[in-house]
């Protein structure tokens, strides 16, 4: 009975490790492919550089807004309204766009943002918190400002 089990344990063994090759040939191409498709991005430059900023800036506000709404940024606390988050996710997927045309005059127009930003949040019905503010001006400056400068930088 010994005997008879063996020989499929190494079978299954050797299976496990068939899947495993298989799975890091998968990642090892899926990770040569997005290198030199970023590479080509940067190195392309121009408005190429700056739509695909723009696109990755717009994923990547979506999902902090989307973290600060599922687990929050301190206990009990109220997010911002959901109109807040798109409409930063739409202002932070512009800026690059906007750095690219108007070049270093961007300050200026986030500062601005963000006072209107602070007003909505502030007139909205109930009192904001705090963390309502910080996380929606937090959220405007990481997410969408710095990506400009990678934008100024190329």
């Amino acid at each position: 009975s010994k005997a008879s089990k063996e020989p499929e344990g190494i079978q299954s063994d050797e299976l496990e490790q068939q899947r495993q090759k298989s799975q890091l040939q998968k990642r090892i191409v899926f990770g040569l492919a997005i290198g030199i498709g970023v590479g080509g991005v940067v190195l392309a430059g121009g408005w190429i550089f700056t739509v695909a900023l723009a696109l990755s800036t717009l994923g990547g506000t979506r999902e902090y807004f989307e973290l600060v709404r599922s687990r929050g940024i301190a206990a009990g606390m109220t997010p911002p309204p959901r109109y807040v988050s798109r409409v930063c996710s739409a202002v932070c997927a512009l800026m690059p766009l906007m750095t690219l045309y108007f070049g270093g005059r961007m300050g200026v127009a986030v500062t601005s943002f963000a006072f209107f930003l602070a007003i909505v949040l502030l007139l909205q019905r109930g009192s904001p918190r705090f963390a309502q503010l910080s996380s929606a001006i937090f959220g405007l400056f990481y997410c969408g400002y710095l990506p400009c400068f990678w934008v100024k930088l190329r």
